[in-house]
């Protein structure tokens, strides 16, 4: 609707983009930690069973451990980064952590809670998955 009005630029009611990712985490926090200029590790299996690591620079991370220990990560390339903003509600004992994104670049979501510069991604696995 921005590109029809007001010569594509965004307004109040008028929303140029607007879309939202939200994860939970499924267990109480015991400690988190942001890590800034971090290099993610992008790791997994192909649908063949062979194994894939790769490392992506310059990304914000945050590292959950919950009181269980489980870990989990989630990470963005920093030139994504438009802002970050973090909520606590003491009275319900939450923390939440907003992400928000430039809009203006093009980004690869390859599982949930990991977005990254396209730029960023590794070309090899981007090429070895649309074989």
């Amino acid at each position: 609707m921005a590109d029809d009005l007001h010569g594509g630029q965004e307004t109040e009611d008028n929303i140029k983009y607007l879309w939202e990712d939200e994860f939970m985490v499924p267990q109480p926090v015991k400690d988190f930690k942001i890590r800034n200029n971090a290099v993610y590790t992008l790791a997994g299996y192909f649908p063949n069973g062979e194994k894939f690591s790769y490392e992506i620079w310059n990304t914000t991370i945050t590292d959950c451990i919950t009181v269980t220990g489980k870990k989990m990560q989630f990470a963005v390339s920093k030139k994504l980064l438009r802002k970050t903003e973090k909520i606590v509600d003491a009275k319900k004992e939450e923390t939440h952590l907003y992400f928000y994104l430039r809009d203006s670049l093009p980004m690869e979501n390859p599982m949930n809670g990991v977005y990254l510069l396209e730029k960023d991604f590794p070309k090899e696995l981007k090429n070895k998955v649309r074989k």
